[in-house]
């Protein structure tokens, strides 16, 4: 598989993980369209490597059908996309509140970024790269596997994006497109709590992650949910059957 004239597509492009993952596309090749709601950084990550920004809300349905439609008539059809897009409950500088304590407001604005923005993406996605030979992977998060007391709401919207993945993946499982996500433990990006930082959590790097996320493009098998850490090499984590049965992945 290689991105060698492809074109990719990049919500949450702007900042973090989405413009290492740009960086590294266009490196390899790819023609990219950087898609988010930070114009400012947007359009520099763009123009830094020859590709085109679009702004985009992924909250909403129609910015992201327009986000896509952009791509396709500017570039062409993408080949690759990478839904990275999310936000914690509060804002990085603030502290975090016990769950009762957060409003609907703030519970919306996570699940509509999240979650909601995964579903309109592959939405619009899927039957655009359907008989591509590409992927989709999407970036979930530890969070959603494992209890995260200072952000159950994060938590909850990251395990909903994991399920979301595996469910869609294994029903277009006919089509040569490959849909999976990626789950990183904690990672060093603006949306990252000052309380995070001053704990001493052990931090990954942006590009550490970037390069987890063109594996999965490149490599990733369909419905593939693989787990990033610290302190180990990436790996992919087992499934469950309709029984409840755990299946090991495959050496």
């Amino acid at each position: 598989m290689t991105f060698n004239g492809k074109v990719a597509i990049v919500f949450g492009g702007a900042t973090g993980i989405g413009a290492e993952t740009v960086r590294k596309l266009a490196q390899a090749g790819a023609k990219v369209s950087v898609c988010d709601i930070n114009q400012n950084d947007g359009e520099q990550v763009a123009s830094e490597i020859g590709g085109i920004f679009t702004f985009c809300d992924v909250s909403d349905d129609e910015s992201v059908a327009g986000a896509i439609r952009e791509c396709a008539d500017r570039l062409e059809a993408p080949s690759f996309a990478h839904l990275n897009s999310g936000v914690m409950t509060a804002p990085s500088d603030a502290p975090y509140e016990p769950m009762h304590k957060t409003s609907p407001e703030d519970y919306r604005r996570v699940m509509s970024i999240n979650l909601d923005g995964v579903f309109y993406g592959l939405r619009h996605l899927i039957p655009l790269m359907s008989k591509s030979e590409g992927a989709i992977t999407v970036t979930a998060s530890r969070g959603g596997m494992v209890a995260t007391p200072f952000d159950p709401i994060y938590a909850a919207s990251k395990a909903a994006v994991i399920q979301l993945v595996r469910s869609v993946a294994a029903a277009n499982a006919k089509l040569p497109l490959r849909i999976n996500a990626l789950c990183p433990a904690t990672v060093d990006t603006g949306m990252l709590s000052d309380l995070v930082r001053q704990a001493g959590v052990p931090l990954m790097s942006p590009s550490v992650m970037a390069d987890e996320v063109i594996y999965m493009l490149k490599e990733g098998g369909n419905g593939e949910i693989r787990a990033k850490l610290h302190n180990k090499p990436s790996f992919t984590l087992g499934t469950f059957d309709s029984e409840l049965e755990y299946h090991a992945p495959e050496a």
